[in-house]
């Protein structure tokens, strides 16, 4: 025992458990703050530190992803390596297919689960880019006079008590041009969602029917262009009414017999699971996301899957005018982009670099990205797909493939955030419950408020601490951050958690200024940090 230590010693007064001071509520007094922890301590607590960082790093699940190297069409990879730029780190995978005339090519790159590698037959999903088949399943269905453009869901839907007339009213075309004031998603719950974005699982689990959401909906600004995925919903199930069967049916009678699309379906009707091979969806480079699947919202396409061949013969009977309901391409709302063109059944029409017309649809999940574009005026066609999330790869690779050069920004979707910002978004994540807990460990006070160490902030800096790291995991970016990073930050505060724990028997349950105030905060403290810590576990359990 060094001189400090003993001159603190004698200062305690007597009493308290295990030899600690009395104070806080029990004695109606402070405690002085305890001696330092020895070098002992210290040591044991740095080797705790170590063994908890090498298992962090062992166990965790995000382990970024070497950048995808592209293979296929000669020509295709150096457009596909001009798209991707500096930013190939970004995605997971990819693969593509430039259709002219009667000749096409194909380019991939990257892997569907981190060890297969992408291919030519690698299913992907669609997300949006399958609403361009159910409105040409309903332009197909208008031009046989099986329905019509101007039949209302009150005309399909008989015998459903709308709760507003309004909604009653609204018609197939306007659902189809998301003119018909419905919301993106109805019945959703708002914490519910939230937690879905967090945990980037199934955003589309657990919704109610779309004929019970469709009675209790009420349109805003209804005859203004608002995207609706719900709207196509109640399409989809309009158009099944019509024709007498299940949509899955329905659109495949339709769209892809007549093509030879057999590898493009819904989950849980067309495929009972994934399709073996899938490129699975990720939010990032490592980090997997759960797949969406809903059979109530696959017309707006949720839980849709495809190929390349199968969306290369789709884009080249769009582009020759071969393929079903051709008129879903005619322009029949303004174009929600602005200039000119304009919005048709699911297809929007704009204005290429070069004057002339493409007819284009975009697709995004938590974890895919999709493009499809139609030149019909040369022959010319691109679909490209990513199973990365949010990512802006597949508009990129469209302009690269059929201009030959890479537009001054995406066609529809957002460029990925730039590195430095995903850095700087996860290092606060790491760093600041090290400095905390730390801080705590070192001197023997919070470091904000400067309160004195006791029993329940032992147990409270450090839970709070391990809370922060846990949301580290979910929110973070790990394919930009390296991943040792939060390995190290565990260490960091288990040793920090060892360390204060030493403590224990130096002081006293409640050392605060008003004791009486300490018991609920501790209390809330504790209970928020566990919950944070569950939230994230439950986070993290849907990328595994």
């Amino acid at each position: 025992m060094d001189a400090a230590e003993s001159v603190q010693t004698r200062e305690a007064p007597p009493g308290g458990g295990g030899g600690a001071p009395p104070g806080g509520a029990a004695g109606g007094g402070r405690a002085p703050v305890p001696p330092r922890a020895s070098g002992r301590v210290w040591g044991a607590a740095l080797l705790a530190g170590a063994v908890a960082a090498a298992a962090g790093y062992v166990l965790m699940p995000f382990k970024g992803a070497p950048e995808p190297r592209a293979g296929g069409d000669p020509e295709l990879v150096a457009a596909a390596e001009r798209a991707l730029g500096g930013s190939a780190g970004a995605y997971q995978g990819f693969g593509a297919v430039l259709v002219d005339g009667d000749g096409a090519a194909e380019v991939f790159g990257g892997t569907a689960d981190g060890t297969a590698p992408i291919g030519a037959e690698t299913p992907f999903e669609t997300g949006s880019v399958w609403k361009v088949f159910t409105a040409m399943a309903l332009a197909d269905m208008a031009e046989d006079g099986e329905t019509s453009l101007d039949r209302t869901v009150g005309e399909v839907f008989t015998g459903l008590d709308f709760a507003s007339e309004e909604t009653a009213s609204i018609t197939l075309e306007e659902l189809a041009v998301h003119h018909s004031g419905l919301p993106s998603v109805a019945g959703a719950s708002p914490v519910g969602q939230a937690l879905s974005s967090v945990a980037m699982d199934n955003a589309y689990a657990g919704l109610p029917p779309v004929e019970t959401a469709l009675a209790g909906a009420e349109p805003s600004g209804r005859g203004e262009w608002a995207y609706s995925n719900f709207g196509y919903a109640v399409l989809g199930a309009a158009l099944a009414r019509e024709a007498g069967t299940g949509y899955p049916e329905l659109v495949r009678e339709r769209v892809f017999e007549p093509l030879g699309m057999d590898a493009t379906g819904v989950l849980g009707a067309d495929f009972r699971d994934v399709p073996e091979g899938a490129a699975l969806p990720h939010k990032e480079p490592g980090a997997r996301v759960e797949p969406w699947e809903s059979p109530a919202y696959a017309p707006a396409g949720v839980g849709t899957w495809t190929t390349l061949p199968d969306m290369e013969r789709f884009a080249r009977a769009v582009a020759d005018g071969s393929a079903p309901g051709m008129s879903a391409l005619e322009p029949r709302a303004e174009s929600p982009l602005g200039g000119t063109g304009g919005q048709g059944l699911g297809w929007i029409e704009l204005a290429a670099g070069d004057g002339t017309a493409l007819h284009v649809h975009n697709g995004a999940t938590y974890g895919s990205a999709a493009f499809l574009a139609v030149d019909r005026e040369s022959g010319r066609a691109v679909v490209a797909f990513t199973n990365t999330g949010a990512a802006a790869l597949p508009d990129a690779l469209a302009q690269e493939l059929l201009s030959g050069e890479r537009a001054s920004g995406p066609v529809l979707a957002a460029e990925p955030a730039p590195p430095a910002l995903l850095l700087g978004l996860t290092l606060p994540l790491v760093l600041l419950p090290v400095l905390l807990a730390g801080a705590f460990a070192v001197r023997r006070r919070t470091l904000v408020g400067q309160r004195r160490i006791d029993r329940m902030r032992i147990v409270s800096m450090p839970l709070g601490a391990a809370a922060v790291l846990a949301l580290a995991l979910p929110l973070g970016s790990w394919a930009v951050a390296p991943p040792a990073l939060w390995a190290a930050g565990l260490g960091a505060v288990a040793a920090s958690a060892v360390a204060a724990a030493s403590q224990w028997n130096r002081t006293v349950w409640n050392n605060a200024r008003w004791p009486w105030l300490h018991y609920p905060f501790f209390a809330l403290s504790v209970s928020v940090s566990l919950l944070l810590i569950g939230v994230a576990c439950w986070a993290v359990s849907t990328t595994l």
